[in-house]
């Protein structure tokens, strides 16, 4: 997929991650930005679809992202906005059956997408979490990585969230937070909602994170790698 059309397709993928789709619903609750849902948002079954198109490898890379994040077996994984378990799956196989992938969203049929396709592929070793918008649920010393891909953005009380994922990474456990770049582009979130890397770094120190690693392969994400 080139040019425009490429663009139209990566739009759709990239609006809105789907941790934060059911948050549209209630996003004057709890206090996030929300932003008008596509069409295609109406049905859960149109989301996977788009979330599991095979252009998707294009610009995520998702191999190579693995391949950077050196998971060993028997680790515990936190997918913070699971979704369709585009990442959450390959969490499990890297972790083996000893390990532990807690596959977060707030959307129930998101939730019920990986638990049928994990009972299809016979992985037994991941644990479903219904979040709320203003927490991931996660028990408390209970991960080793916490993975946030194309959704801290949507969540505007970072400074009260950050302390929760704190909470719930063990001693020397990592954050790792892929994110659109703030440049203007034809795909994504708008502009005002994307975090600056500079800021999100900041951010993270202020919670008591340093960056570890920061991989520039993605081209139109940023990709850090943070611990305590």
């Amino acid at each position: 997929m080139t040019g425009p059309v490429r663009h139209l397709g990566v739009a759709i993928l990239r609006a809105v991650p789907s941790f934060l789709t059911g948050v549209l619903l209630v996003a004057a609750a709890a206090g996030l930005v929300a932003q008008q849902a596509p069409p295609w948002h109406e049905t859960t079954s149109g989301y996977i679809q788009h979330l599991e198109d095979p252009h998707r490898i294009e610009w995520q890379k998702p191999d190579e992202v693995m391949a950077k994040l050196r998971l060993k077996p028997g680790e515990a994984v936190a997918d913070l906005g699971a979704g369709s378990g585009y990442f959450t799956l390959r969490f499990a196989t890297a972790v083996g059956p000893q390990g532990k992938v807690y596959a977060v969203d707030i959307l129930p049929g998101m939730l019920d997408y990986i638990r049928q396709r994990a009972q299809t592929e016979g992985i037994k070793n991941i644990e479903l979490v219904q979040a709320l918008p203003h927490d991931p649920k996660l028990p408390p010393a209970s991960v080793d990585m916490i993975f946030i891909c194309d959704t801290l953005h949507h969540i505007s009380d970072r400074p009260t969230y950050y302390p929760l994922l704190v909470k719930a990474l063990r001693p020397g456990g990592r954050l790792v937070n892929i994110d659109f770049y703030k440049r203007p582009m034809s795909f994504g979130p708008p502009l005002a909602m994307k975090i600056r890397k500079q800021d999100m770094i900041g951010e993270a120190k202020a919670a008591g994170f340093h960056v570890v690693d920061d991989f520039d392969f993605l081209p139109d994400q940023y990709f850090l790698v943070f611990r305590q």
